[in-house]
């Protein structure tokens, strides 16, 4: 188990967690609550509940594959995304007076999607190319 833990490390254990907060995400998008919410009645205005939880799902597997993986950059890039555009959902929601407290909410996926930012140190570039010597002919 300590080998396990080890390999993981720091990034991967806030990829797990990430991958529980979808999920939970996930089935809260299939089972909305009752009676249901603008938060809920707005997004499905854009796409049907469920394809925002089989979005939301997609990026909890991504986030729970890679959290095993050295090379994460995949899921911190996809975790950052789906609350960024969640939370940009629920802030347009709210300005267009569709969502009320769509504020409150947005600032949160939002503050999130920064935090998930963080965690990655940023979402890396990819490495540089190796520079190449010409080689120039002589005539």
């Amino acid at each position: 188990m300590p080998q396990l833990l080890q390999r993981i490390g720091r990034r991967g254990a806030a990829l797990l967690f990430f991958f529980l907060l979808d999920a939970v995400s996930a089935f809260a998008l299939l089972n909305p609550p009752r009676p249901i919410t603008a938060t809920y009645t707005w997004p499905a205005t854009m796409a049907p509940l469920w394809v925002w939880a089989a979005a939301w799902a997609a990026v909890g597997l991504t986030c729970l594959v890679y959290a095993f993986l050295r090379h994460d950059t995949p899921a911190f890039t996809a975790a950052v995304s789906i609350k960024v555009l969640w939370g940009g959902v629920l802030g347009i929601g709210w300005v267009s007076g569709q969502v009320e407290r769509g504020y409150f909410i947005a600032a949160i996926w939002l503050a999130f999607a920064a935090f998930v930012y963080l965690i990655a140190g940023g979402i890396p570039a990819p490495p540089p190319r190796p520079v190449r010597e010409r080689r120039w002919k002589r005539s």
